[in-house]
């Protein structure tokens, strides 16, 4: 029997990518929605700032690759016996 690679790895990169895409578009619109008022947190503001950045492409390519790769899964899951 061949073995063939799982296809959670496709789901949990186009998972990861409409994250991105969705931080990158509520910071776009609210700056402050993840930010501390009294506290400054360096690694958060630079993943804000790289999201800002890369929402448009992450979200294009994350959302068919997400739902793609999760449809062919169940597609598979169904015809396996």
């Amino acid at each position: 029997m061949k073995a063939r690679k799982s296809s959670a790895v496709w789901i949990f990169l186009g998972a990861l990518l409409v994250a991105v895409a969705v931080v990158g578009l509520v910071s776009t619109r609210n700056p402050d929605a993840f930010r501390s008022r009294y506290r400054m947190d360096y690694a958060l503001d630079q993943f804000i700032l790289f999201c800002v950045n890369w929402w448009i492409p992450s979200g294009i390519i994350g959302v068919p690759m997400f739902l793609i790769s999760l449809i062919l899964s169940l597609i598979r899951e169904k015809n396996s016996p």
